[in-house]
């Protein structure tokens, strides 16, 4: 096996080798993936966290073999907090976005086979035991983000990355795409029964799960929509007031703590 580690901020992550083809989702630095085909200009992975599949520009990520991979991940798990930080090699910084999960020695610096990393910034506080209580103000901080089809950070967001980036800072790992969400979890029965924090899940006219929100209680929800937006949510499904009706309708709210 080959593997790889995404060496920029964010990176689109394509369907096909082209940079006409659709986004499928994005790349964030320091994620690992395993090499499956390479081209002239561009690499086909699977990222290692998720299983998730495409193509990734040649020139935005580094090989690694197996010694150095682990050496690497010897640091200490971390997330870039909500106030996001600042990478730093001798001759360059770039901004990290908050979600970039990072293996930190003592000295804020990575175990990075051939270069020196520091990081200056904000770190994720939050652990499984602060889910319910901070869930909340954690996804409505991300309230008017633009929606962008495959985004995943603060820059533009789509739905299911909306869920899986705020799950993530609690230590609660969810798949890319929302019927792959959908699929986990314990299914909460009554609308009554809502908790915040759980998420609930909607179709399109084919039956097919399509988006997924994050419930702030039991009536409201939010969700990636045109942008990040809070609405009403009931049995019949989100009603965007803005529109005058349901935007989307109900399939199933699943629980994952």
């Amino acid at each position: 096996m080959k593997f790889g580690i995404c060496t920029l901020a964010l990176v689109p992550l394509r369907l096909e080798q082209a940079h006409r083809s659709e986004m499928v989702s994005q790349v964030l630095f320091g994620e690992l993936f395993e090499i499956l085909d390479e081209e002239a200009d561009w690499t086909s992975i699977r990222l290692l966290d998720t299983d998730y599949l495409g193509w990734i520009q040649n020139g935005q990520f580094q090989k690694l073999d197996g010694l150095d991979m682990q050496h690497y991940l010897t640091g200490k798990p971390s997330i870039v907090g909500r106030a996001g930080g600042v990478l730093s090699t001798d001759t360059a910084q770039f901004q990290l976005c908050h979600g970039t999960k990072l293996y930190l020695t003592g000295e804020n610096t990575m175990n990075f086979p051939s270069l020196k990393l520091t990081y200056q910034g904000d770190i994720n506080p939050f652990s499984k035991n602060q889910f319910q209580s901070q869930v909340a103000q954690l996804a409505l901080s991300y309230k008017n983000t633009p929606y962008l089809w495959g985004g995943r950070s603060q820059w533009g967001i789509d739905c299911s990355g909306f869920s899986q980036l705020i799950y993530s800072c609690f230590d609660l790992s969810l798949p890319r795409d929302a019927y792959q969400q959908a699929e986990m979890g314990q299914t909460v029965d009554f609308i009554s029964e809502i908790k915040v924090g759980d998420l609930a899940f909607f179709d399109n006219v084919e039956g097919r799960i399509t988006h997924v929100g994050i419930m702030l209680d039991r009536d409201m929800i939010i969700h990636a929509s045109a942008k990040v937006r809070v609405d009403r949510m009931d049995t019949e499904g989100i009603f965007n007031a803005e529109l005058n009706r349901y935007s989307h309708k109900l399939r199933i709210v699943k629980r994952y703590l």
